[in-house]
């Protein structure tokens, strides 16, 4: 015997819980220890990727659940493209986990122009504790029964206002909700006690738009991250417990030739930053940023708040700056910053030709930056780490952290993680790492780390 077949059952299927289901159901062939061992593993994730045709990836599916039996399942993952010929068939590995027991089941259906229903056994489950649907549509006249459900994501999906309310009332326990590209809501009525994460990405779908405004009342949420496309107006009506806060939004543009009202978004997108002005943590995307930037140019005032963490995804070009120092003078109390200058993947950053760094703290954005020392007050009492991640050489980047050294009072870190790629080799890090360390400080407990 092998040593492998040596160790405990258990242990052996957790290691084969990691296994594709392909090599899974394979190693009944191994010897006569290993026939059944693959169908008590509980967690199975079928892929339609390595199939051709479609009929073989249902035929493996049907197979494989067949000869497990009964053995209880924690975890069934399924992804394919939806297909409205195989609607029985889904519907039939559903059902067969429901009977089983299954715990976390994420039913991954990606559609062209056509959405599924889930059958009765989904909307009425008493072991469900995570449940993932795409591409859905409830039936109407149906009632949710979840009473363990802890986590629900809907995508692609729609979802109508009674929906919601019928998700809030069937799933007393629910803690996370993730609405990521749905339509047919426009009243986010979140009253659920235990609640405490809502995300939600907008995306417009012509047929199921209801109108220009939806709201969301969460009073019991304490995470909310909001994203996605901003083609209608989005309103915050009680978000009393909100501690950390994301918004990511996009400008929306319309279809074709349409043109859709811009100022109109980035007031929307002000109203929102100024509802959420009770948070202790805000992460921006960089379309609130330039929003920012506008409002400094244009001399407006910032807009006060008690936070104390702001995360700003940006990549530190000179309008940026103007945008984090009008965030900044709105946030007298803040204790920490923090920069993500990740680029997505087909972009390529180019760090700065370091031999001109002298003239880096002369340009026009350096200048402004020193003449907006004394307006921003957190640098006085309470700023004391600022971090940025995915670090480029970018050319303004050196006048704001001189900024931040020369007039951070009671800074005591600044934590610096160089993005890998090939411009950031060693020797160029080092010549970074000598500018930085030679830049004024106003704190004598101010110390600089630049990793790698």
């Amino acid at each position: 015997m092998d040593r492998l077949s040596e160790l405990p059952e258990r242990i052996l299927v957790h290691i084969l819980s990691f296994v594709n289901m392909r090599d899974l159901v394979r190693t009944a062939i191994l010897s006569k220890h290993w026939r059944h061992l693959w169908s008590t593993v509980p967690n199975l994730d079928f892929s339609d990727d390595d199939f051709y045709p479609y009929q073989n990836y249902v035929d493996f599916v049907n197979r494989t659940l067949l000869s497990r039996g009964t053995s209880k399942i924690r975890r069934l993952k399924i992804g394919l493209f939806l297909n409205a010929s195989y609607c029985k068939d889904y519907d039939g590995w559903i059902l067969y986990a429901a009977k089983n027991n299954v715990e976390e089941l994420f039913l991954e259906f990606n559609q062209d122009c056509c959405y599924w229903f889930p059958p009765q056994c989904v909307y009425r489950n008493s072991s469900l504790k995570i449940l993932s649907l795409w591409s859905c549509k409830f039936i109407s006249d149906v009632q949710i029964s979840w009473n363990l459900l802890t986590k629900l994501t809907l995508r692609f999906s729609v979802l109508r206002n009674q929906d919601v309310h019928k998700i809030m009332v069937g799933a007393p326990k629910l803690e996370f909700l993730d609405l990521d590209s749905c339509w047919g809501y426009d009243d986010l009525n979140i009253d659920s006690p235990s609640l405490r994460t809502l995300i939600v990405c907008e995306w417009e779908s012509v047929e199921f738009e209801l109108g220009p405004i939806m709201t969301i009342s969460a009073p019991n949420v304490q995470t909310l991250r909001l994203s996605g496309f901003l083609y209608r107006k989005c309103i915050l009506m009680n978000v009393p417990s909100v501690v950390n806060a994301t918004l990511n939004f996009r400008p929306h543009t319309g279809f074709s030739a349409e043109k859709k009202n811009l100022k109109g978004q980035q007031d929307n997108l002000m109203e929102l930053i100024r509802s959420l002005k009770h948070v202790e943590n805000l992460t921006l995307g960089a379309w609130c940023v330039e929003i920012l930037a506008l409002r400094e140019k244009k001399r407006i005032p910032s807009q006060i708040s008690t936070r104390k963490c702001v995360t700003l995804s940006i990549h530190m070009k000179e309008d940026d700056l103007l945008g984090t120092v009008n965030l900044l003078k709105g946030s007298p109390a803040l204790q920490m910053l923090i920069i993500d200058m990740e680029y997505g993947p087909y972009e390529q950053p180019k760090g700065a030709e370091l031999a001109d760094s002298e003239n880096f703290y002369t340009s026009i954005g350096a200048n402004y930056l020193a003449s907006q020392a004394k307006q921003v007050k957190c640098l006085l009492h309470h700023l004391k780490t600022v971090k940025i991640t995915q670090f480029v050489a970018k050319t303004s980047v050196f006048p704001f952290l001189e900024f931040i050294l020369k007039n951070g009072k009671v800074l005591e870190n600044v934590v610096i993680i160089a993005k890998r790629f090939d411009a950031n080799s060693p020797e160029y890090l080092l010549k970074v790492a000598q500018i930085l360390l030679n830049l004024p400080r106003a704190s004598s407990r101010a110390v600089i780390k630049l990793l790698n």
